[in-house]
C-alpha cells in the first residue's frame, strides 16, 4: 500500500479523482445555493419568466460546474498525448451539448412566457402564430452553431460544409419563392400590424370580413356570409387594404333621399338630421350632415351622412335611419317622388291627302 502511495501516478490519479469527487458535491452545493436564492429573488417578482429559468436551467448549470472540475481532473492525469486530447475533446463535446440543451430549453421558456404573458403577444399574436416556427428555427439555429464548434473542436474542415449549406439553401430559396414570399409578408403584417386578429378589413378586391387568424402563408377572413375567405399573406403586403376598425369602431354611413320640387328645403334637412339621430346605433354625439347634392329630373336629392357606433350594426342603423326617413317626411307632409313619364301621342289627320297643285 505504501509502495502504491508513493508511485506519483498513483499520486497524481488519486489526486484526480479527489478533484472529480470534490466538483461533483461542490456543484451539487453551488446548485443549491444558488437555486434557492434564485428562487426566492424570483417569488417576489410578479412574472412566471424566472421561475420557468430557475426550474428548468438548474440541472445544467449543476453539470457544467462538475464538468469544469472533471476538466481540471483531465489534464492532471499521466497519460499519452493522444489520450488527453481525447478526453479533452469529449469534455468540450459534452458542454458544448449542454450549453446547446439550456439554450434550447431558455428559448422555449422564453416564447411560452411571451405567448402567454406579453401584453404586445396578447394584442398581435405574434406569439401565438409564429411561436412554434420561431421555436423550430432557433432550435436549427442553436444545434447548428453547436455542430460547428464541435467539429472545429475536432479538427474537421466545415467551410465545405458551410459552402454546401449555403448552395442548397440558394435553390430551396429559388424553388419555393411563392412559399418565402407569403411568410416574409407574413412577418411583415406582424412588425407592421396594418390590422391585427378581430378587426373588419376590405381587402382591394372588395372582399369584406373580419380578421381570425395571421398564419404563416397566408391570413384567413370571416366573411359577412360566414364563410373563410384565406388570402396570401404576399398579396396583403403589395395590395391595398381598408381597416374598418380604426382608428375607431364608429364608421360612416351615407343616405341619399329626394324630396318632390316646391318642398321647403330646410325644414326636410332638419327632418332628415332629426331622423339620423333616432336611432340607438347612431352616435349622437356627432351632429349629422345634410346637403343638397343635385336637381334631378323629378326631385331634389339630399345626401345625409351620419356615424354608426360601431361598424358591426352599420347594417341596422342604415335600416333603422330609412325608416325613420319615411315616416317623419311623411309626417310633415314632404313627397317622396316617384318618376312619373307622360307619353303624347299624335294622331294623323282624317280624309284624303290633300290635292296636288
Amino acid at each position: 500500500m505504501r509502495a502504491l502511495l508513493a508511485s506519483p501516478a498513483t499520486v497524481e490519479l488519486l489526486t484526480s479523482l479527489a478533484i472529480l469527487v470534490g466538483s461533483y458535491l461542490a456543484a451539487r452545493f453551488v446548485s443549491y445555493a444558488l437555486g434557492r436564492s434564485l428562487a426566492r429573488a424570483a417569488a417576489r417578482s410578479a412574472t412566471t419568466l424566472d421561475d420557468g429559468l430557475v426550474q428548468d436551467l438548474k440541472r445544467p448549470v449543476t453539470y457544467g460546474l462538475f464538468l469544469i472540475g472533471a476538466s481540471v481532473a483531465v489534464h492532471r492525469l499521466p497519460m499519452p498525448d493522444g489520450w488527453s486530447r481525447r478526453l479533452d475533446a469529449l469534455v468540450f463535446t459534452v458542454a458544448v451539448v449542454l450549453a446547446c440543451l439550456a439554450a434550447i430549453r431558455a428559448c422555449g421558456i422564453l416564447l411560452a412566457w411571451y405567448a402567454a404573458e406579453s401584453p404586445l403577444s396578447a394584442e398581435t399574436g405574434i406569439a401565438r402564430e409564429f411561436g412554434p416556427l420561431l421555436s423550430k428555427l432557433g432550435k436549427v439555429f442553436i444545434v447548428t452553431v453547436a455542430a460547428i464548434a464541435v467539429l472545429q473542436r475536432l479538427d474537421v474542415n466545415v467551410q465545405s460544409l458551410v459552402v454546401s449549406l449555403g448552395v442548397g439553401s440558394l435553390a430551396v430559396g429559388l424553388a419555393a419563392q411563392d412559399t418565402l414570399a407569403n411568410m416574409f409578408g407574413g412577418f411583415t403584417l406582424m412588425l407592421d400590424r396594418p390590422f391585427k386578429i378581430g378587426d373588419r378589413i376590405r381587402v382591394s378586391t372588395g372582399e369584406l370580413g373580419d380578421v381570425e387568424a395571421i398564419g404563416i402563408r397566408a391570413t384567413r377572413l370571416k366573411t359577412l356570409d360566414d364563410t373563410i375567405l384565406v388570402i396570401p399573406n404576399s398579396v396583403l403586403v403589395k395590395d391595398r387594404v381598408v381597416n374598418l376598425s380604426r382608428p375607431s369602431r364608429s364608421i360612416t354611413c351615407r343616405l341619399e333621399v329626394g324630396v318632390a320640387y316646391g318642398s321647403d328645403l330646410a325644414r326636410a334637412k332638419q327632418v332628415l338630421a332629426e331622423a339620423a339621430l333616432a336611432s340607438g346605433y347612431v352616435e349622437g354625439e356627432r351632429a349629422p350632415v345634410v346637403l343638397v347634392t343635385r336637381f334631378a329630373d323629378f326631385a331634389v336629392n339630399f345626401l345625409l351622412v351620419f356615424w354608426a357606433r360601431d361598424y358591426v350594426n352599420q347594417g341596422r342603423a342604415l335600416s333603422e335611419v330609412h325608416e325613420e326617413v319615411y315616416r317623419r317626411l311623411a309626417e310633415a307632409g314632404i313627397e317622396i317622388p316617384f318618376p312619373v313619364r307622360r307619353i303624347v301621342t299624335s294622331q294623323e289627320p282624317s280624309g284624303p291627302p290633300p290635292a296636288r297643285a
